[in-house]
Formats: C-alpha cells, structure tokens, sequence
C-alpha cells in the first residue's frame, strides 16, 4: 500500500494492487446504487458520487475486491464493475439536436 497523501481522508481504504489500485471510501447504498469516491495512489480524485453495480450482486464492497480503476469505472476481481451513475436531468429534451 502506498503512502498515504493528505487529499485522500482516513476512512479511505487502498484496493488493488501496485498502479492499478486506488483509495476507496464506500458510503451508503440502494440496491445497486452506492455512494462512492475514489482516488488514485497520488491522491488525485478520480471519482465520485452515484456507481451502479454491474455484475453479482453486492451486500458491502470491501477493497480487497478491487482489481482496478479502468475508463472510469471500478473493476473488481470477480468481474464486477461499479460504473458511475449518470445524473438524472429532468429538463433534458427526448429529442436529439441536428
């Protein structure tokens, strides 16, 4: 586990191994929607908010799950990923522009 830097808060927990792992700090979730942030061996936020699960089910996600953090999603060992959820926009048209 690398050292840890002062962006990254103390509940934060190291997944993963050597560049490929992150800090994680899981927080609430509903059904397959949990609250998460995630940040990279330097401290960098690499994300945060709403991840949608996708793949077996979940009761906790626990750091010794994570595989890596690919194109911006949470990869865990048993090919699980937590994709971040996209924001829900009400006063978005249904119609495309041209």
């Amino acid at each position: 586990m690398p050292s840890r830097p002062r962006s990254v808060p103390a509940d934060a927990e190291w997944g993963g191994e050597g560049k490929t792992g992150v800090f994680l700090r899981v927080q609430s979730h509903q059904g397959t929607l949990w609250q998460m942030e995630v940040w990279d061996r330097k401290g960098q936020r690499l994300g945060a908010g709403a991840f949608r699960l996708r793949g077996f089910a979940k009761a906790k996600i626990v750091p010794e799950e994570v595989l890596a953090w690919e194109n911006g999603a949470l990869h865990l060992k048993d090919g699980t990923w937590l994709v971040p959820e996209a924001p829900a926009n009400p006063s978005a048209s249904p119609t495309s522009s041209r």
